[in-house]
């Protein structure tokens, strides 16, 4: 990747990213697929189907939507959100809406917080998830969570002060700050690795929120 990327956008004005950090932003922000397509081949990621490209754009351009992605945390019914997602040509599984279901429950429970806030291994906390009811969470998706919050932490993808930012809001403020990112790392990494079919966008907005348990109270990954 390179260290510093010159890229000319849609509107012809043009935007200078340097470092690991800002490339990740670049393609957060994207605003069409084109501007999409030129900042991933300035950064030396062009290897990738046109289909997939395509499914990365409308990704991102969902997770640059949060009053859409708040409707879809706020709508307990699978066909409607379907529907909603069926807006943006996505579609998901009802194993990931539950999942998400799950996410947003878990992330209001307070006796559940406090009981996990201080767990050191995995299998600790997914046993009081299911205790508390929680089924739709596996050993997989807390893996997947605490791979993405030791990414943004250990490879200071994300400033201390961002961190404590993800630690110190409510849930909701924590997946605003942290979906359009969860997805733009999705998008990098599945295209430059050549991953036919992106993740299941419920999926990434699970873990968005799944992460917002896995920091303590100083900004670190549990």
């Amino acid at each position: 990747m390179k260290d510093s990327i010159l890229i000319e956008k849609d509107d012809g004005s043009t935007a200078y990213f340097t470092g690991g950090k800002a490339f990740v932003d670049a393609v957060a922000g994207a605003g069409s697929k084109e501007e999409l397509r030129r900042i991933l081949n300035h950064g030396r990621i062009a290897d990738f189907s046109e289909e997939d490209l395509e499914e990365s754009y409308r990704n991102l351009a969902l997770s640059q939507n949060w009053d859409a992605i708040q409707q879809m945390f706020e709508d307990k019914d699978y066909d409607s959100c379907c529907r909603k997602l069926a807006v943006y040509g996505i579609t998901t599984s009802r194993e990931h809406f539950d999942l998400v279901n799950d996410v947003i429950a878990s992330a209001s429970d307070d006796a559940l917080i406090r009981e996990i806030l201080h767990n050191t291994d995995m299998d600790s906390t997914l046993a009081a998830l299911h205790r508390h009811g929680y089924d739709a969470m596996t050993a997989d998706f807390l893996q997947l969570v605490h791979e993405n919050a030791v990414h943004l932490h250990e490879d200071a993808l994300l400033t201390e002060e961002e961190l404590a930012e993800l630690s110190g809001q409510t849930f909701y403020e924590r997946c605003r700050k942290s979906i359009n990112l969860i997805f733009a790392l999705s998008t990098i990494a599945g295209l430059s690795l050549g991953v036919s079919g992106v993740a299941d966008p419920a999926l990434l907005i699970a873990i968005a929120g799944g992460i917002s348990l896995m920091f303590g109270g100083d900004g670190a990954a549990q």
